[in-house]
């Protein structure tokens, strides 16, 4: 975050003047003499030096070029919020940036910017003709000055572009004076640079905290990859393309005139009739989600008609609001597995830390200067931070959640003895920020971070994605844009872990509620946490289900002529400890911690907010675990998919007696045991092109023992996976590969389902596999064991569930908190006591 103190300032100045400026094009002495003479006034240097981009627009000298709508949209976000950092466009050669500013310049024209850049004036320094008017160092100083000065005086009405920042920085005490001037507020810049100019001058360097950095878009990600179906040609939108809230919504207000914010999933998003469709019915673009065919739209509610019956929309669903939703690395088994000997394929003994891996927390930012990321050293392992909360640029967790959940994902704090440690404590983070101060963002903030993680992936080799959030799962997973999301990723060799939610319960009654899995944790795709509750204790003996954790199954749907058709997937898969979590706390300033001081103490708050802990329960504290045992096996080993590594985890889990698969999935988080299996698989191969039915595991080696001893207690391991509506069960399923393990596939992949809704096992997975087709209760034993809740058959129709004395139907959730529209695409019920669940969890013993 930009700071106006001022001995960061006078660091920011020292460094960025680099007195190394080569002049060029230089005019004669006696031409410049006679065109100098004299002072340069501000006004006259504004005239010869700059180009009024605006005045252009308005004569319509400007052209439209939709393929840098993401950048332009992103440029908007930054010049119209609330920080003093300014943009700065950065592609390839310096190419492309001014056609981005010109876009901006247009839409100043036409108003189609933030009422905080109407009516502004943009120009753009013309630095070919400005160093060209000077012969020594000094003079181009002085030309800067006044064309600065000129821009400062006009109080903010003015933004400049300059296309090549790393040469005005350089111009002797003018670079100074610009800083100066970003620093305090008083002069808007758009910055422009090539990447190796940027990398070379800015980058690391402290003027880099004045700037947002917008990266420009420069060829395209392939879209299939290893000769596969690409995901956009796999997408299966299913039933209507107007999501049913939205539906709703347009019944409730027959005259149409109502406003709401949307995100439209185009099959163009480019083309013409569409864009002249958004035009005839006042639809304004808010945003684009990256290069992908998916707009944020502010529009009428008459006008989705129009976009529905014109067949080139796929899917419109509201932008809804999304919500936040040392004792740890002991009773998870990650303790036991930390040290690895030689062997299973190494040479040498290592640590099991999440060393080399990085994890994407997509929340409500985290506290860098935590000593829980900075391991008793200046260098933070938050190797990036980014908001994509619209009007904040600001990345820091001034709302005191994402913190936390960074914290028991990958936190290595040194005091009382590591008690605090996280799971991955080598890991590497990269914070994107999407939730406000006071945990609420919306769903089009949360895809355009989705996207960035896509797009960075290799830079940062993010393989493991943590999202302790969620808004309520309306749409199918086939249709809801967050559920296509995070499949994507999985096609790029990423794990997408997610919260359930925390609306396990009526919280008035206590009785407990089916059905409320949140999204995007209703994808099959995905690896979505429950919350179980440790007691406090090391001992697997006592645990229980957090009462809190939202059950299974998923009520997303969709509606067609015949009907209205339920998702019904068994989630979610497993579950970890998130009752009285303790972890490291963000600033005292912070949201949580102002509102909340008993959720930390004397004991965990010490000396300096840097090194401080809180408590916080649930599924959001359960996330992190399951993302750092995750982070564990893709260090292990590299090779893994995120399938592999789905299917490790619930393989591996500790079924918990009395506990049913809509509450736990297959179980308990068992590090001890995923890492176990892990460890014997093969390093040499890729395992997102294998053939079906290869060994995975290294000659010589052997499926170990399927149990697990913690803190004197032993339990028995799954054994099983969830494939959506049923469950498969064996030895191959770890043994031998499967075709569904690989990248942009999922176990429902492997069912077949005929024409009556039974299921079976398709070519997808091999042999030696068993289906389950009943929902259990478990009776603490492998996967199979107890007695049934439900047959799978209930959950393949369409009918009302009935399941432990809770009514669960049309959707919604009989006598609890009813999904209805409240005018913004907004979801109601009972989340907002559901919230209250991070203050208080369930009343038990806990860790301290």
């Amino acid at each position: 975050m930009l700071t106006k103190n001022p001995s960061l300032l006078r660091r920011a100045i020292s460094l960025a003047l680099l007195y190394s400026f080569i002049f060029t094009n230089v005019v004669a002495a006696g031409a410049f003499a006679s065109d100098t003479k004299g002072s340069t006034s501000n006004s006259s240097a504004i005239t010869r030096f700059t180009t009024d981009l605006t005045q252009l627009g308005r004569d319509g000298r400007l052209r439209e070029n939709l393929n840098l709508e993401k950048e332009t949209l992103r440029l908007i976000k930054v010049l119209g919020g609330d920080d003093l950092r300014q943009p700065v466009l950065i592609d390839e050669k310096g190419e492309n940036q001014e056609f981005v500013v010109e876009q901006l310049a247009m839409r100043i024209v036409n108003g189609s910017v933030d009422k905080k850049l109407a009516d502004l004036t943009l120009l753009k320094l013309e630095t070919a003709t400005l160093f060209s008017s000077a012969m020594t160092k000094k003079e181009v100083s002085a030309l800067v000055d006044a064309v600065v000065d000129g821009v400062v005086a006009k109080n903010g009405k003015i933004i400049l572009f300059v296309d090549e920042i790393t040469n005005l920085f350089e111009a002797g005490n003018a670079g100074g004076k610009l800083i100066n001037n970003i620093a305090s507020g008083k002069l808007r810049i758009i910055g422009g640079s090539s990447k190796a100019a940027y990398a070379a001058k800015i980058e690391n360097t402290e003027t880099a905290k004045l700037f947002e950095r917008i990266d420009i878009f420069s060829g395209s990600n392939a879209n299939a990859e290893n000769g596969r179906v690409s995901p956009e040609d796999r997408r299966n939108y299913r039933g209507d393309n107007v999501s049913p809230d939205l539906r709703q919504m347009m019944a409730d207000d027959p005259s149409g005139t109502k406003r709401v914010d949307v995100i439209l999933q185009a099959k163009d998003a480019e083309n013409g009739v569409l864009r002249a469709i958004m035009s005839q019915n006042n639809v304004r673009l808010k945003d684009r989600i990256g290069n992908t065919d998916t707009l944020v739209l502010d529009l009428p509610l008459s006008a989705l008609n129009d976009l529905s019956t014109s067949g080139l929309i796929n899917y419109v669903s509201p932008d809804r609001e999304i919500k936040s939703l040392g004792h740890l690395e002991t009773t998870s088994g990650t303790a036991g597995m930390r040290s690895q000997p030689s062997g299973y394929g190494r040479t040498s003994a290592y640590s099991l830390d999440g060393s080399g891996v990085g994890v994407a927390v997509i929340d409500s930012g985290i506290y860098a200067a935590q000593k829980s990321f900075n391991d008793g050293t200046l260098t933070s392992r938050v190797v990036y931070s980014q908001s994509f909360v619209s009007g904040v640029s600001s990345t820091e967790d001034d709302y005191g959640h994402g913190t936390h959940v960074a914290s028991i994902l990958a936190g290595s704090a040194s005091r009382d003895t590591g008690a605090y440690q996280g799971i991955a404590p080598k890991a590497n983070l990269v914070s994107l920020k999407v939730l406000n101060n006071l945990g609420f963002g919306t769903t089009s903030s949360l895809l355009s971070a989705l996207d960035w993680v896509k797009n960075n992936r290799t830079t940062y080799n993010i393989r493991v994605v943590n999202l302790s959030l969620g808004t309520f799962s309306v749409d199918t997973w086939t249709n809801d844009p967050l559920c296509l999301a995070v499949q994507d990723l999985n096609y790029y060799g990423i794990l997408v872990v997610t919260a359930a939610g925390n609306n396990g319960k009526n919280f008035l009654t206590g009785q407990k509620i089916y059905g409320q899995v949140h999204s995007p944790g209703n994808d099959p795709s995905v690896l979505t946490v429950g919350a179980s509750n440790s007691l406090g204790t090391d001992s697997r003996g006592d645990d229980t289900m957090a009462t809190y954790s939202s059950h299974g199954p998923t009520r997303s749907y969709y509606d067609d002529a015949t009907g209205r058709h339920f998702d019904n997937v068994i989630k979610p898969d497993i579950v970890a400890p998130g009752n009285k979590i303790v972890a490291a706390k963000a600033k005292s300033t912070s949201t949580l911690v102002t509102l909340f001081p008993t959720l930390t103490n004397s004991t965990l708050n010490i000396a300096g907010d840097d090194n401080d802990m809180m408590y916080l329960s649930g599924t959001s504290m359960s996330t992190p675990m399951a993302a750092g045992a995750a982070a564990l096996l893709f260090q292990m080993n590299p090779k893994l998919t995120p399938t592999m590594v789905k299917m490790l985890l619930e393989y591996s889990a500790q079924p918990l007696n009395g506990v049913n698969m809509l509450e736990q999935g297959t179980g308990q988080l068992n590090t001890d045991g995923a890492i176990r299996i892990a460890r014997t698989y093969k390093f040499d191969k890729d395992f997102d092109d294998y053939a079906k039915g290869n060994a995975m595991l290294q000659s010589g080696q052997s499926i170990p023992t399927a149990s697990t001893t913690i803190a004197g207690h032993t339990f028995p391991w799954a054994q099983g996976i969830l494939a959506n509506h049923v469950y498969v069960k064996g030895t191959n399923l770890v043994n031998k590969f499967n075709e569904t393990y690989q990248n942009w596939y999922w176990f429902e992949d492997g069912i077949n389902y005929n024409s009556a809704g039974t299921p079976s096992l398709d070519g997808r997975f091999g042999g030696g596999l068993t289906l389950g087709t009943n929902v259990l209760w478990s009776n603490g034993t492998a996967m199979g064991g107890g007695t049934v809740l439900m047959a799978s058959g209930v959950l393949v129709g369409d009918g009302v569930l009935v399941g432990d004395g809770v009514l669960v139907g049309d959707g919604v959730l009989v006598g609890d908190g009813v999904l209805v529209g409240d005018g913004d695409g907004v979801l109601v019920g009972d989340v907002t006591m559901a919230q209250t669940i991070l203050f208080g969890g369930d009343n038990t013993a806990a860790m301290r």
